[in-house]
């Protein structure tokens, strides 16, 4: 069988990257063209992406693909969910393109709430999402309340996948995944709520046509066949826009009801379902119904990843290697200092350590100050918070084997701790998830994978995982008990 290829354009909250993914022979194999890192920027007082800076990124990365193989046959675009670029009627990118971790929404949602005559559970009930304050909904909502200037000739609004397929091909439209994470669909019928549109002040006309993962959007422009001497047009085809719709895409099992987490900034934490559930339980403990491609549902809750780690290097050690964090962290006692990880105050915080460290001393614990201790507390934190997660979903039956996929399957400390705190074997890998899965969409749209059962037995037979198997035990008994004493205020509102 002759090797055939597709562009995976992967947009990552800190990094952005180009990656060809080729089949051949029942395998797949990938080669990254390149990778932009990148982060929200302040402007006056905004935290906004820089557009032209992805498009720029994009552009040349698809630039070099091309010119090292004329006969990719097709690009898809994946990205973080819920940021919008607002554009005008010609089609043309409006600024500021503000990012979700953006100020202007926080404590937004009981405003709207009230404004729309609807309870948090009624809310659950239309679109299956939870309520979180940077959904795109909540940011709509705040540009009607405050518009700025620069959105006066606003027609439309585009994710940032469907804008990048927008300036491929001129076709505008989104892919069911990332639009269900706007939470302005309507879970039932898998369309825009249109009670909901009109809340945050859109017409039904300026919400784009929702597609489906897998369907081919069109030809690239020829314009750009010309600049990258193309002969035939490769095509844009719909993978699961949002990264983590992608990234489950490329889970290496055909079990059903697989457990995941999808680890990077953020961790999505949950299971692939083919029904939504939309129960009490389901609302109370913020557990989340994202699309999933090819009719699955992505049962999950949206909780702090690697954010917290990226922050502290930051600020620390800009030009360490995490390796390097890692090790160090395996220096520590365990169960030394922990944070509470999806705490608000770790959202937005302008100094993310003296945070961590301020929680750990209002709380009567030793304060982390060396690399190694802060790294310890917030890989045992999140790993405390995921297994807690996987337990409200899993409602006491047994996880047979947990998957970890994305660049933060890497950190084996990691996994290992959430083997041990959960009590499940963990697979780690794809760490490429959310390209791989993107690709494997592709390729089923094409007609060269048969389905998504074939495509993730491809991938399990492709790629190298790493196994940790758990050792629960006492001393993690004692650690996940130290958490839970920390959480006893938050459980208690739940329960």
């Amino acid at each position: 069988m002759a090797q055939k290829s597709v562009i995976a354009v992967d947009l990552g909250a800190s990094s952005g990257r180009c990656v060809v993914v080729s089949l051949q022979d029942g395998r797949l194999s990938s080669r990254e063209i390149n990778r932009f890192p990148h982060g929200p920027e302040d402007r006056s007082g905004t935290l906004c992406w820089d557009l032209d800076y992805l498009w720029t990124g994009i552009h040349d990365g698809l630039a070099s693909a091309f010119a090292e193989d004329p006969d990719i046959a097709s690009i898809g675009v994946d990205s973080w969910a819920v940021d919008f670029v607002p554009v005008d009627r010609r089609g043309k990118a409006l600024l500021p393109f503000v990012s979700y971790r953006d100020g202007r929404t926080t404590g937004i949602i009981p405003e709207f709430l009230a404004a729309a005559g609807l309870t948090d559970r009624e809310m659950f009930q239309r679109t299956g999402v939870q309520s979180l304050d940077f959904n795109s909904l909540y940011q709509l909502y705040a540009v009607k309340l405050h518009p700025p200037s620069s959105y006066a000739a606003l027609d439309r609004w585009m994710l940032l996948p469907d804008w990048v397929h927008f300036q491929l091909t001129g076709i505008w439209s989104t892919e069911y995944t990332n639009a269900t994470t706007t939470q302005m669909l309507d879970c039932h019928d898998r369309d825009w709520d249109p009670y909901l549109v009109e809340a945050v002040g859109l017409s039904q006309q300026a919400m784009p046509p929702i597609r489906e993962a897998g369907e081919v959007l069109g030809p690239v422009k020829p314009e750009f066949c010309r600049e990258w001497g193309l002969s035939q047009p490769p095509k844009v085809v719909l993978p699961g826009t949002h990264d983590t719709a992608s990234a489950v895409a490329a889970l290496p099992s055909t079990a059903p009801s697989t457990y995941f987490i999808s680890l990077g900034t953020w961790a999505l934490v949950g299971r692939e379902s083919l029904v939504p559930d939309l129960t009490d339980f389901a609302h109370a403990h913020g557990l989340s119904n994202e699309g999933g491609v090819f009719g699955t549902y992505r049962q999950l809750r949206n909780v702090s990843g690697l954010w917290l780690i990226q922050r502290v290097r930051e600020e620390l050690a800009p030009d360490s290697d995490f390796a390097d964090w890692v090790a160090e962290a395996a220096t520590v006692s365990p169960g030394r200092s922990l944070i509470l990880p999806t705490d608000q105050r770790f959202f937005r915080t302008p100094n993310m350590t003296e945070e961590i460290r301020a929680f750990c001393r209002e709380t009567g614990q030793p304060v982390p100050e060396s690399h190694g201790e802060l790294a310890r507390c917030i890989f045992e934190s999140l790993a405390l918070n995921f297994a807690d997660v996987l337990d409200d979903f899993r409602k006491g039956d047994q996880i047979h084997e947990l998957h970890v996929v994305g660049g933060g399957g890497r950190n084996r400390m990691l996994c290992q701790m959430v083997a041990d705190f959960l009590g499940a074997p963990v697979l780690a890998g794809p760490f490429e998830a959310s390209a791989l899965g993107n690709a494997l969409v592709q390729m089923i749209g094409l007609g060269w994978i048969e389905d998504l059962a074939e495509g993730r037995r491809i991938l399990r037979a492709s790629e190298e995982f790493v196994r940790c198997e758990p050792n629960p035990g006492a001393r993690s008994n004692a650690i996940r008990a130290s958490y839970h004493a920390l959480l006893s205020p938050e459980k208690d509102m739940v329960s």
